[in-house]
C-alpha cells in the first residue's frame, strides 16, 4: 500500500522536509499497521530537524495515536491506539525487570527508527495500547508527554497536602501543574520567564513562584543549567526534587548550595521517559484520567497542521513571537493512503 511521509533529508549542510510518497511493506508478525490520525510535535524534534538525529532521512515523531488497520494476529484491527515509542531489547537485566527506560540496546520511533510523521506505520504490537471510548486522536497523541509528567510526578511519594514549585511551563510543565492538582496538591508554583506561559499556567490553577515559596516536592521541567541551584534554595528541609530537564551546558552547583542537600536531608531523582510495564503503566493511568473526563489536556493543543506542512509546524514552535504550547500534526480519515 501506497502512502505519504514527511521524511527529514540531509543535502549538504541543509536538513530539509520532503514529502515521499512511500510504499509500506506488509506487517511482520509481530507487528501491525497503524494509520496515524495525530502526532503531535515534541522539542527533540526540532533538534533532529537541526541536524541531532542518529541518522538521515528519518521520518520523526514519536508522539501519535491511530487505527490499526493491519493486524496479521486479528487482535487489534479497527481499534484505536496510541504507541509507546521505546522498544525494549527484552534481553538486558533492566528489561528483564520491565524498566524499559533504562534498557541498555533500546530503539525509538521517531528517533533511531521511522515515526509518526506519516500516514501509516508499521508497529511493534507489545507497544500498542488501547483508547477509551470518548478520547479523541489527538487527546491520545498527548499520551506520551503526559506518562512522562506522570512518572516524574510519582517520583515522590506523594503530593497530596504538598507544595510543589513545577520549574517550566512548557508541555511537560503544564500537564504536571494538571497532574499535581488532580493528585490533591495543596498549592502549586510555576516559574517561567516567557509571561504568555506563566499566564496560562495560571489559568490551570497554578500560582508564580516568588522568592518566599518554600516547597516539598521540585519538579524541574525546563532543563536551564542554573534551575538546579535555584530549587535546591526553594526546598524545605526533608523535600523531594525530581530532575527532567535536559540542560543546555554544565551545571554549577556552589559549595554553599550543596550543603543544603546535605543538611535539609534532601532526596533528588532523576526520569526522563515514563513506565510501560505489568506492575506500573502510566500510559493505562493517563488513559484512564482521560477517560473519565479527569484530565483535559485539549487547551494544551494550540496549534493544529496537516502532515504535509510539518516545517511550518516546527517553525511554529521556534518562533518567538508567536505564542504556542502543543503543535499536532493531524491527518483526517478521509486522508489519500491508497490501501
Amino acid at each position: 500500500m501506497n502512502y505519504t511521509a514527511m521524511s527529514l533529508v540531509k543535502r549538504g549542510d541543509k536538513i530539509e522536509f520532503t514529502k515521499e510518497i512511500r510504499t509500506l511493506a506488509p506487517p511482520d508478525d509481530d507487528e501491525v499497521t497503524v494509520a496515524v490520525r495525530a502526532c503531535g510535535v515534541c522539542g527533540s524534534d526540532i533538534a533532529r530537524w537541526r541536524g541531532e538525529a542518529y541518522h538521515y532521512p528519518l521520518v520523526i515523531g514519536h508522539e501519535f495515536a491511530g487505527e490499526v488497520i493491519d493486524d496479521p494476529a486479528g487482535e487489534w484491527t479497527r481499534k484505536r491506539v496510541a504507541v509507546f515509542p521505546i522498544i525494549p531489547c527484552q534481553k538486558c537485566p533492566q528489561c528483564q525487570r520491565e524498566m524499559y527506560a533504562m534498557c541498555e540496546h533500546y530503539d525509538y520511533y521517531g528517533s533511531r527508527r521511522d515515526g509518526g510523521f506519516a500516514e501509516l506505520l508499521n508497529v511493534k504490537r507489545a507497544n500498542l495500547i488501547e483508547i477509551p471510548v470518548g478520547v479523541s486522536f489527538e487527546a491520545a497523541a498527548m499520551c506520551e508527554p503526559c506518562a512522562v509528567a506522570l512518572c516524574a510526578l510519582e517520583k515522590a511519594q506523594t503530593v497530596e497536602n504538598k507544595t510543589v514549585v513545577i520549574y517550566g511551563a512548557g508541555t511537560i510543565g503544564l500537564i504536571l501543574v494538571k497532574l499535581a492538582l488532580i493528585r490533591g496538591a495543596a498549592a502549586v508554583y510555576v516559574f517561567e520567564p516567557d509571561a504568555r506561559k506563566l499566564e496560562f499556567a495560571k489559568t490551570f490553577g497554578a500560582a508564580q513562584l516568588t522568592a518566599d515559596v518554600h516547597a516539598d516536592v521540585i519538579i524541574d521541567a525546563c532543563g536551564r543549567p542554573e534551575a538546579l541551584v535555584d530549587m535546591l534554595l526553594h526546598a524545605k528541609p526533608s523535600a523531594e526534587l525530581v530532575l527532567m530537564g535536559n540542560p543546555a551546558s554544565d551545571v554549577q552547583l556552589p559549595r554553599a548550595v550543596y550543603w543544603k542537600i546535605l543538611r535539609g536531608e534532601l532526596t533528588l531523582r532523576g526520569t526522563w521517559n515514563s513506565r510501560f510495564a505489568a506492575h506500573a503503566n502510566d500510559w493505562q493511568e493517563v488513559l484512564s484520567l482521560m477517560g473519565e473526563g479527569t484530565l483535559d489536556i485539549s487547551p494544551l493543543i494550540t496549534h493544529r497542521f496537516a502532515l504535509t506542512e510539518a516545517e511550518t509546524a516546527l517553525r511554529t514552535m521556534t518562533d518567538r513571537d508567536a505564542f504556542s504550547v502543543k503543535v499536532m500534526l493531524v491527518n483526517r480519515e478521509e486522508s489519500k493512503c491508497i490501501l
